[in-house]
């Protein structure tokens, strides 16, 4: 069994029912609304018609439209329905209704229909200048179950409407709407409807909140029937007598003012309404709970101190992190918290670079060499913002060409080595200088010893 099916069973076995329950107890609880008798009840009888729709297997639109043969007329009580009058000519209201489909057009049939509509509908009483004999139009839309098969609908409808009596309080009404829809299953259709309406209603309602006069509290201002008649002007729950906020949705527990952030302040008391916070701050946040409110922290989202107006100073040195080229090392403020190498570390450096060896005519570091380079980076690790030039020197054994190149693939072997082990290859450059800047004579083994070196130079 489908969904669909269900449902169209369901809607026909209990739609009916509780539509009329909806309307006795609509009827009985507008009795006394409105002295103008806003209220119209409409009992009657319907005819559908399928054949003058232009629609598939079906006449023209209009066609043989007054063709009794093609009505289904269903002449037991078969409408009811209950408008409001909303004012300009404007009402607004709902109707069931049901028959027994015996044709479409010239088909013999013998289904169910049932339909229930929300409706808005216009006199046309400015017009025709009376208030006895008044023609209307009507738009809406609903659903209409022909037998099993159910679909939504759009209405359009003329009637005329002919009240009786001195009280104009009861009348006839006839009225005819096309019903069309966009379900391809659906049944396009005309439904007629001729029937008994009543106005209803005599008691006084000055302020037209549905709560008659002698019962209402507030009786020339709207309001609600929990409230006796007074209003909740922003529908908060909370009367606007009680309502320090009466205009504003609030809350009860702050008498009906708002806290739109939902920090346990409320706006009229808070300082940042939109954006929760703390009772310290009168409502407004410390995100990264320093202790320093967020309009106030240069560095909102991460923990820091108040004297660098909440921003952090991980290494201590005074310096806040954001401005810190070291925020992991402490170094001097004049220095942008990095610290300055020292002039015994540099003569280290150089120290270093004249016993740091290769293999013979090679760029291959030795045991030796490698544990000399493990000194220079942990002097070099110590100053992140520093950069160094790694400079290689040969002696003048040899080509020119060759020795250049050698000092180029040494220094470069340096430079590799220092960046395995972690140093910022940023940091780093690396060049050669062959035999050109001797430090000594290359006429003597020691002087050729000196001259083969590295060389560290600072950058900053």
């Amino acid at each position: 069994m489908t969904s669909k099916y269900l449902i169209n069973s369901c809607l026909k076995n209990n739609l009916f029912s509780l539509f009329i329950l909806f309307s006795l107890f609509c009827t009985l609880s507008i009795n006394a609304q409105n002295e103008d008798h806003p209220w119209q009840l409409f009992i009657g009888v319907n005819s559908v018609d399928t054949f003058p729709t232009g629609g598939v297997g079906a006449g023209d639109l209009f066609e043989e439209f007054v063709n009794l043969d093609h009505w289904n007329i269903a002449v037991y009580p078969s409408v009811i329905g209950v408008k409001k009058y909303m004012g300009s000519g404007f009402s607004f209201g709902t109707r069931f209704s049901l028959n027994k489909i015996t044709s479409y057009g010239n088909q013999i049939a013998s289904d169910n229909y049932y339909n229930i509509d929300g409706v808005i509908s216009y006199n046309l009483k400015s017009i025709f200048k009376s208030d006895r004999l008044m023609p209307f139009l009507e738009i809406g839309g609903g659903y209409v179950i022909f037998n099993e098969q159910g679909a939504g609908y759009f209405n359009l409808g003329v009637g005329i409407e002919y009240w009786l009596g001195e009280k104009k309080k009861t009348g006839i009404i006839l009225e005819s709407l096309y019903k069309n829809t966009g379900e391809t299953y659906g049944i396009k259709h005309f439904q007629h409807m001729l029937g008994v309406a009543f106005l209803l209603g005599k008691d006084t309602d000055s302020d037209g909140d549905g709560i008659i006069d002698k019962v209402d509290k507030c009786p020339e201002v709207p309001g609600l029937v929990e409230f006796e008649g007074c209003p909740d002007q922003d529908g908060d729950g909370i009367p606007d007598m009680d309502d320090e906020c009466p205009d504003v949705v609030g809350l009860a527990i702050f008498n009906g003012c708002p806290d739109s952030d939902g920090d346990g302040i409320p706006d009229k008391d808070d300082e940042c309404p939109e954006i929760p916070g703390i009772i310290d701050f009168n409502g407004c946040p410390d995100t990264d709970q320093d202790g320093v409110q967020d309009s106030e922290d240069s560095c909102p989202e991460i923990a820091g101190i108040p004297a660098l107006k909440g921003c952090p100073d991980s290494d201590g040195d005074g310096v806040q992190d954001n401005d810190d080229k070291c925020p992991e090392i402490a170094g001097p403020i004049d220095n942008e918290g990095c610290p300055r190498i020292t002039e015994k570390e540099i003569s280290r450096l150089q120290e270093i670079g004249q016993v740091i060896y290769f293999e013979t005519n090679q760029d291959v570091l030795t045991k030796e060499s490698t544990d000399s380079l493990d000194e220079v980076y942990s002097i070099l690790v110590q100053y992140p913002s520093i950069s160094f030039e790694i400079v290689g020197h040969t002696d003048s054994i040899g080509k020119v060409a060759t020795n250049q190149l050698l000092s180029e693939q040494r220094a470069a072997s340096v430079l590799r080595y220092l960046v395995e082990k972690g140093i910022s290859s940023s940091k780093l450059q690396s060049t050669g200088y062959g035999e050109t800047r001797p430090l000594k004579t290359n006429s003597t083994p020691e002087g050729r010893r000196f001259n083969r070196r590295v060389e560290f130079i600072i950058k900053q």
